[in-house]
């Protein structure tokens, strides 16, 4: 597959960066680490006239506290991330769900911004050029047809960054900057929910970076993921879970999050609910974590568009969520324990 031709820029910091975008709007393309917008190009999925690296933006990479919180750089890479003792200690979801993105030699060039803000995919749209005129254009495409669901009003392509929902259960937030301007939301504010554009920003703006809160005393997270190929796969299903407890040692805050599950990860509020209130100890890792999970998989949205069977990934959708449980809650238990020695 070869490459269309464009022009390459190399800004090297964040105020150029952002006179680029605004000068070349919809031509330009942002190349954080390259993983998944080059794959892009050669699938002839896009063709900017402009691609604009961010690797000579040294203010956009590395980890640094301020004010208690933690600040990532929107172009640190996903091996430092999964490395950093300081994420672990935050939150360990973060540093999981960055461990298990594809393999090392990806992971050394793969960014933070660049996990966060892929696009969404599909069986029918991630293919070479012959094989999507075979099917058709389809509405991601700019079409009038789903392919994965015939008679679908809307694209059903599936959001599969690791990073989106271990950041949400922990409460991060992003910073985005545009020329004059910069705002700061939670994450799930960046997705849509819309398989043709899951990302909201414009594209004069710029994800500079992400910023993890202060942990509480009592709190732990988890990440876990299904693939089919461990060195290169997205996740097929995946589930971030964050609780914490109160000084009486019951559950006061819990969120489950959902990856692969749509066109943006899924906030299981119903199945969260379930367990507030409740002593980790007390809470039994078979019969109620299973109901849990069943629970949080109703929030999940899946279709035949993906490389295994709706029916399966539903499935281990409320595996992932009661592994992720079992180990957030013992992680709480561990540091009860550890506080009554």
């Amino acid at each position: 597959m070869n490459m269309p031709r464009f022009e390459f820029l190399n800004p090297t910091t964040v105020k150029d960066a952002l006179s680029l975008m605004s000068e070349h709007g919809k031509n330009l393309r942002v190349l954080a680490g390259g993983t998944e917008i080059f794959g892009r190009m050669k699938h002839g999925l896009v063709s900017p006239a402009y691609v604009m690296s961010l690797k000579g933006v040294k203010a956009l990479a590395g980890i640094k506290e301020r004010k208690g919180a933690l600040v990532v750089g929107a172009a640190t890479t996903l091996s430092e991330i999964a490395e950093s003792r300081v994420i672990a200690d935050f939150a360990e979801s973060v540093s999981e769900a960055a461990g298990l993105v594809a393999a090392p030699a990806i992971r050394n060039v793969a960014t933070l911004a660049g996990n966060l803000l892929q696009d969404s995919r599909c069986l029918f749209y991630n293919q070479s050029e012959l094989a999507r005129k075979g099917f058709g254009p389809c509405y991601k495409l700019g079409g009038g047809i789903c392919h994965a669901v015939k008679g679908s009003k809307r694209c059903l392509s599936v959001y599969q960054g690791d990073l989106a929902p271990a950041l949400i259960a922990v409460g991060a937030q992003v910073k985005i900057q545009k020329t004059g301007l910069s705002r700061t939301v939670p994450i799930e504010d960046l997705f849509s929910g819309k398989g043709k554009n899951p990302v909201g920003l414009a594209r004069e703006e710029l994800l500079t970076e992400v910023i993890l809160p202060v942990r509480k005393a009592r709190s732990a997270s988890a990440y876990q993921k299904l693939r089919v190929r461990g060195s290169i796969d997205y996740p097929l299903a995946s589930a971030a879970v964050f609780v914490s407890a109160g000084k009486d040692g019951a559950i006061e805050d819990a969120r489950i999050i959902l990856g692969a599950a749509g066109a943006a990860p899924k906030v299981a509020k119903e199945a969260a609910g379930a367990i507030l209130g409740k002593k980790p100890r007390d809470i039994d890792q078979d019969m109620d974590l299973q109901q849990i999970a069943l629970l949080a998989v109703k929030a999940v949205e899946v279709v035949e568009n993906l490389a295994l069977a709706p029916s399966y990934r539903r499935k281990m959708a409320a595996v992932m969520t009661k592994r992720a449980l079992e180990r957030a809650l013992e992680s709480l238990r561990q540091a009860e324990h550890a506080g009554h020695a």
